[in-house]
């Protein structure tokens, strides 16, 4: 018989207005609703960067600021480029307004890439609008980002 061990799953984000937390939230939640996975959430200032390596899945999360995710956000991966996360799984999301659907998200998938090899993207970034600079979110994100979360829960279930 085969023992099936609980994933661990870190949700690391940045939020200026709330709208990203919420999102993160609610992926959490999807997420979470398989059973026998543990959520943090967190910000970049709230785990050390050697914790990571505990996690079996790392997502990043953060608003769309000037064109890119946040600074902090991006220098929190450069500092996590020296910490052994080989066959890790992950995504990442983002919140945005306008039409700049999913610029902070391809930034975060290629800083990853280049600078995290041994996190395995696994499904492709979502993207969740806000209404205008300090929000709220459009109406609809919320179920969407939940949904995400699901999908992002079978994904990973799938990696075992």
């Amino acid at each position: 018989m085969r023992i099936r061990l609980m994933k661990r799953v870190a949700i690391i984000y940045e939020s200026i207005y709330g709208n990203t937390r919420q999102i993160a939230e609610e992926i959490r939640e999807g997420i979470r609703e398989g059973g026998n996975i543990e959520v943090r959430l967190t910000h970049p200032g709230g785990i050390h960067t050697d914790d990571l390596s505990n996690y079996d899945v790392i997502l990043f999360g953060s608003p769309n600021h000037n064109q890119a995710p946040t600074l902090n956000l991006m220098k929190f991966i450069d500092r996590l480029a020296i910490v052994e996360l080989e066959n890790k799984l992950g995504t990442v999301f983002d919140t945005y307004t306008g039409g700049n659907e999913g610029i902070a998200v391809k930034k975060l998938e290629n800083k990853i890439k280049e600078k995290l090899p041994g996190i395995k993207l696994v499904m492709e970034g979502g993207s969740f609008k806000v209404s205008g600079r300090k929000g709220p979110l459009i109406e609809g994100e919320v179920e969407k980002a939940r949904r995400f979360g699901q999908k992002f829960r079978e994904k990973i279930s799938d990696e075992e």
